[in-house]
């Protein structure tokens, strides 16, 4: 029964979505944020493996969306944006979270990653409904987006993690399996073309798949992992619409909706006192204001105009996925408590719900 609850919100929510205009995954993290606190999700494990699906799905195909040569001739811009977008935004938190909540270094650090990061699974769909990823400022974008989930990534992994000869050897062979893998795929696509098997499709699920396995040991995220092997697929693929248009339809009508609403599920209304909540209040505009500025005039400065600077500041407090998962890494390393897990996770739902509802708003000002 309650199978059928989760699927009845996710398509409610997704109709909801299209008559008021958000984007579709804020509105399935809500029909998340309401299942997880009416019904026990963590005793319905295939969510938990649709989730994962949903999360490399989307980053596989936002790595097929970005083009190499557009990549290459605005590689400078993209750092730039990611730079200023990820450490003055740590730096401002990290600061203030010492003296205003008494942490201590390695609290203040957590707390810094997970609100400074960026979701490249909130912003590729937001930037695809919006037919922006084939202009100048949907690869500026992705690319920033992608660099600061890779230094988010590396934050977590210096400060926080040891890193033995079993993480480095399992590195080593995934810089090897995301190498060959396109070449393997390149002859099998060429052998196996639209066969009733559906064999293409089947082989690249099971690659997605793989990436979980490989995320998991070396300290990756799989959303960095699954963008990267989308981009070196992306000409491999590009004489193989159907087969892309397939894993688009799995991935957009099933497997993203589940993702979303499981990033939602984390909201628990049962753990929230006064204490998370107080938190809560004095990190969201906090993490809001110092993502928006550092993201607004780091783009102004490469020549945007005002108004789709100010959209990309907005867009930038797109937090979820890593956020979330160093929220989840710092909780279980007893780093940080209950209140201020349930805080970040507030901040994090929170500014993604401002950031669409200011979006709707200035949609016009930047088509």
């Amino acid at each position: 029964m309650k199978e059928l609850w989760v699927i009845l919100l996710i398509v409610s929510f997704g109709f909801l979505s299209l008559e008021i205009g958000l984007p579709t995954a804020i509105l399935e993290s809500v029909a998340g944020v309401i299942g997880g606190n009416l019904f026990d999700i963590d005793s319905l494990p295939w969510i938990d493996f649709m989730a994962n699906y949903g999360i490399l799905g989307l980053m596989f195909l936002a790595g097929l969306e970005l083009d190499k040569e557009e990549l290459k001739k605005h590689a400078k811009h993209s750092v730039l944006l990611a730079s200023s977008a990820y450490f003055i935004p740590f730096c401002v938190i990290f600061a203030a979270a010492l003296p205003i909540f008494n942490f201590d270094l390695r609290q203040s650090a957590l707390v810094a990653i997970a609100l400074s990061t960026t979701s490249l699974a909130l912003l590729y769909p937001i930037l695809r409904e919006r037919g922006l990823l084939n202009l100048q400022i949907g690869h500026v974008i992705m690319a920033a987006a992608m660099l600061i989930d890779v230094w988010s990534m590396i934050s977590l992994t210096v400060i926080f993690a040891a890193i033995d000869y079993v993480t480095i050897s399992f590195f080593a062979i995934l810089v090897l399996f995301m190498w060959y893998t396109p070449k393997l795929g390149k002859w099998l696509f060429s052998r196996y073309r639209e066969n009733l098997a559906e064999m293409e499709l089947k082989f690249l699920l099971l690659i997605l798949l793989t990436l979980l396995f490989f995320a998991e040991r070396v300290m990756v995220s799989e959303a960095v992992l699954a963008f990267m092997m989308g981009f070196l697929f992306s000409e491999v693929l590009e004489e193989h619409g159907a087969l892309v248009d397939k894993l688009k339809g799995i991935v957009f009508a099933f497997f993203s909706p589940i993702f979303f609403f499981k990033a939602g599920s984390f909201m628990k209304f049962s753990i929230m006192n006064s204490t998370n909540l107080i938190l809560a209040a004095v990190l969201l505009p906090l993490a809001f204001l110092s993502k928006y500025f550092s993201a607004k005039i780091a783009f102004k400065k490469l020549r945007g105009g005002e108004s789709i600077s100010k959209f990309v500041g907005i867009i930038f407090n797109f937090r979820l996925t890593f956020g979330i998962v160093s929220a989840l890494f710092g909780l279980k390393a007893g780093i940080i408590n209950i209140e201020t897990y349930t805080a970040i996770i507030i901040v994090i739902i929170a500014s993604a719900l401002i950031s669409s509802i200011i979006t709707r708003k200035t949609e016009e000002t930047i088509q």
